[in-house]
């Protein structure tokens, strides 16, 4: 349950369902990628070491601006804003509802989209944005777009 809470706050980035579109579409007005859809879990680190298998079992849905994480018991829904003019593009993400005491809860971190799959790390420190996908620090996972 740990696993899923600290990815739900990370993936404030993760709530998905609104925009048409795919994640390999690329920036609309400079707006980031589009992201809804329902995703997968397929890997993920919290400060280098891999997440239990049990977290890949959850419903992971991106809307345009919101992400909902749902498993093991648990809701989780984020508000997330893309920075696509960062290098990598940034995302900063809150927790808009979950367990007792996660509201309110931010993390800041990188995203990359490329066709189907989307990459995520973040910390929930705050001024630790990552600098990169290595999930040695903080968190990373990795997301594939269902068809």
């Amino acid at each position: 349950m740990k696993t899923i809470a600290t990815f739900a706050l990370a993936l404030g980035v993760m709530g998905f369902a609104g925009l048409a579109g795919r994640a390999e579409d690329k920036k609309d007005a400079g707006d980031g990628p589009k992201l809804d859809g329902k995703y997968t879990l397929v890997s993920g680190k919290k400060n280098g070491t891999a997440i239990d298998e049990e977290a890949k079992k959850g419903k992971y849905t991106f809307t345009a601006d919101k992400i909902t994480i749902e498993g093991m018991g648990v809701k989780f829904v984020m508000s997330y804003k893309i920075d696509p003019k960062a290098t990598p593009m940034a995302i900063d993400m809150e927790i808009l509802e979950g367990p007792e005491g996660t509201k309110g809860s931010k993390a800041a971190g990188i995203i990359e989209a490329k066709d189907d799959v989307v990459k995520l790390a973040y910390s929930m420190e705050k001024d630790k944005r990552p600098k990169g996908f290595d999930g040695k620090e903080g968190f990373h996972f990795e997301l594939k777009k269902m068809k």
